[in-house]
């Protein structure tokens, strides 16, 4: 970025530059720009033609976030709804084992590509201009400004056989990083969502993890043996875990971190992910409060990277009930490693 054109196109005091290059930024860089200009407009060593121009663009990109915040609450009704209509259409087909094994070893049904399309055709409907990254059909992010990351059934396997713990999970991103996510559990009557900012909620109570407290004497996190831990059923083929806690296997990445972010367990692993499998709950987890981290560089897969295909891309994912926990569970699980590209 120029960083003098940047700021001459802020201080123009021209709307079409303002916008455009706030439109240039990222999220948090978005952040910082507008706390800086709220100070410049009340800092007395600026000049007056400083304040001016800074209180005009302040004007500007207060707009910008005010239409944002509101694209994204009617993008969360959206969403909300979204899921249940899909979760109606899949009930018809729930304990039909009529599957077939990907190359990846994991199971997809005819429900599955439908309901993909049906989300798709939806989203595309509402938000034409928006991308899509789904399971089932784009795997590649363009790197567009706002996409949507679909996983038409968390949890395939259990529909397939007839067990009641399935999802459906949607995400919304802007600049590759989830600012909306919404995972509704029909058979259990669970629908998780977050917004970025709002705290996370389950149906309408907002949720938070459970609290751990530490030992006074020595400071040592105190787990507890009859606490809860979800993972997956690759994790226990490893042997076991080095965790004093109950392991519990939901057989879904989507409701691990759900039993997570709602203070059932106070961590979970997941040892092959894909980015649809766990995109809508990475807000509701941060939302709540809890802490994650991913065996790729920076622990995050986010932002996206353009041009990455997401079916070659799996990692294993560690959720924890705060930061000292998760802190704690890297430490006694070794938790390390880079993500699995295939071509």
């Amino acid at each position: 970025m120029d960083l003098e054109q940047f700021w001459g196109d802020i201080f123009s005091e021209e709307s079409a530059r303002i916008r455009a290059a706030w439109q240039s930024l990222e999220d948090a860089e978005r952040a910082s720009v507008h706390r800086l200009l709220e100070t410049i407009v009340v800092d007395a060593e600026r000049s007056q033609a400083q304040r001016v121009a800074a209180h005009f663009a302040l004007r500007v990109v207060s707009e910008a976030y005010r239409a944002t915040a509101q694209q994204l609450e009617d993008a969360l009704t959206f969403a909300r709804r979204l899921t249940i209509e899909a979760a109606q259409r899949l009930r018809a087909a729930f304990g039909q084992l009529d599957g077939r094994l990907k190359d990846d070893g994991s199971l997809v049904t005819q429900a599955d590509v439908e309901t993909d399309r049906w989300l798709s055709a939806a989203i595309h409907e509402r938000y034409p201009a928006h991308g899509i990254l789904s399971e089932e059909q784009d795997t590649v992010f363009r790197g567009q400004e706002w996409c949507w990351v679909i996983d038409p059934i968390d949890g395939t396997t259990n529909f397939a056989q007839g067990f009641p713990v399935w999802g459906v999970l949607v995400a919304l991103l802007h600049q590759g990083q989830p600012v909306l996510g919404v995972a509704y559990f029909p058979l259990l009557g669970e629908q998780y969502y977050a917004l970025r900012g709002q705290g996370a909620w389950l149906n309408e109570r907002p949720i938070q993890p459970a609290a751990l407290r530490t030992d006074p004497r020595t400071g040592a996190l105190m787990i507890g043996e009859t606490r809860l831990f979800a993972c997956c059923t690759r994790t226990l083929r490893q042997g076991r875990l080095n965790l004093p806690l109950k392991l519990r296997v939901p057989g879904t990445t989507g409701y691990n971190l759900a039993l997570v972010a709602k203070g059932t367990c106070v961590g979970s692993l997941d040892k092959v992910v894909h980015v649809w499998d766990m995109a809508a709950m990475w807000p509701i987890v941060l939302e709540a409060g809890g802490a994650l981290r991913a065996s790729i560089p920076g622990g995050t897969p986010f932002p996206l990277q353009r041009g990455q295909d997401y079916k070659a891309l799996t990692f294993s994912l560690l959720a924890a009930c705060c930061h000292a926990a998760l802190a704690e569970f890297e430490h006694r699980l070794a938790f390390s490693g880079q993500a699995v590209r295939t071509t």
